[in-house]
């Protein structure tokens, strides 16, 4: 019996000891009227590499109905008391535990309606302030508040430890705090309750 319990011991390092190994990388989306994606991915110290995502796609177009719901939900979670910060929290977090070499992006949204957009844009907005305070990071993101819009770049160089982003995600999306957000976004979706008749607590 001991030499099961010493090969399940021995599986567990050996796992402990892949997931230290850091993984790279490097990828580039585009988006005008179609999306062309490119990436690799590199483990093993850039002994073993996998090229993901090559060509164009053209995706089909968001019924309006299932895009406010969507926004209604997404901006329910951002307005749950704590999460905002909860998020931002991870976010630094995540930073940390990632090595990101290069990151830059130029993207324009519009989603048709100026009160959908600015919805969106009061989540992204605390997000873009925090990734502007990074030396490696050049992300700009505008709005079109006059058309549907998704176009533009983004292209990055990042390398990241399983095991410490594991760590990290998981504290994050098992916290009460992210639990409650996810319910509220659910409870959201299903009601289409607008936002201002939403208690900012739910």
């Amino acid at each position: 019996m001991w030499w099961i319990i010493v090969l399940v011991v021995g599986i567990l390092l050996l796992l402990v000891v892949l997931l230290t190994i850091p993984i790279d990388l490097v990828f580039s989306v585009e988006r005008s009227d179609s999306l062309k994606m490119k990436a690799r991915v590199k483990w093993m110290f850039g002994l073993v590499g996998k090229d993901i995502g090559r060509g164009k796609k053209r995706e089909p177009k968001e019924p309006a109905k299932k895009r406010k719901g969507n926004i209604l939900s997404l901006v329910a979670a951002f307005t749950t008391e704590g999460f905002a910060q909860k998020f931002l929290s991870f976010l630094r977090d995540a930073v940390r535990a990632l090595k990101v070499r290069e990151l830059k992006a130029n993207v324009t949204v519009g989603l048709g309606n100026p009160a959908d957009t600015g919805m969106l844009f009061a989540v992204i907005v605390p997000t873009m302030v925090f990734f502007r305070s990074l030396a490696s990071v050049n992300v700009e993101v505008e709005p079109d508040f006059e058309e549907e819009k998704l176009q533009g770049y983004c292209a990055g160089n990042v390398r990241a430890t399983p095991l410490k982003f594991m760590t990290i995600s998981i504290l994050f999306l098992f916290s009460t705090t992210t639990l409650r957000a996810l319910r509220a976004s659910f409870r959201a979706r299903k009601a289409k309750v607008p936002l201002l008749e939403r208690p900012a607590s739910q």
